[in-house]
């Protein structure tokens, strides 16, 4: 069912408001989430910001079992190219890849990093194992973190 709303979104080119209690299912099918406690607004923001940047503890327990692997895309936790990187012969990623997938293609990366290319194909970033393994790892929100999260809402 979800797949078919995700269709109908596409062909129709329309917002859609979808109100669900399912976490898994926001995250599926949310291009900008809410996050709500008694009526208010706690976060909002994509899905990686939700998931990599919780404003606070409520969202940090609320996210804490999302496997982010699955969730979080390679764009959102890219680093930009620069002059030391050489992009021939590297392997490639699109940014809107899961970090799962990802890292099933570094597997295969002779030089233990992967350029990200935007959906046309043009390179816009790189990628290692460790920006992987740290993306996938929860970690504590940090002060700086919770207050810029709370300044996006």
């Amino acid at each position: 069912m979800q797949s078919v709303l995700l269709d109908i979104q596409k062909e129709i080119k329309k917002t859609i408001v979808f109100i669900t209690h399912d976490l898994d299912e926001a995250l599926r099918l949310g291009d900008q989430i809410a996050i709500l406690r008694d009526g208010e607004v706690i976060q909002q923001g994509t899905r990686e910001d939700i998931v990599l940047r919780p404003a606070d503890d409520y969202i940090e327990s609320f996210v804490k079992e999302v496997n982010r692997g699955r969730v979080v895309q390679v764009g959102a936790i890219m680093r930009p190219l620069d002059a030391e990187h050489s992009l021939s012969g590297k392997a490639t990623v699109s940014s809107d890849a899961t970090l799962e997938h990802a890292i099933r293609s570094l597997a295969h990366a002779p030089d233990g990093d992967i350029v990200v290319v935007a959906p046309l194909g043009e390179p816009v970033g790189v990628v290692t194992f460790r920006d992987l393994a740290n993306a996938m790892v929860t970690m504590p929100a940090q002060e700086g973190d919770a207050a810029r999260a709370i300044a996006l809402a």
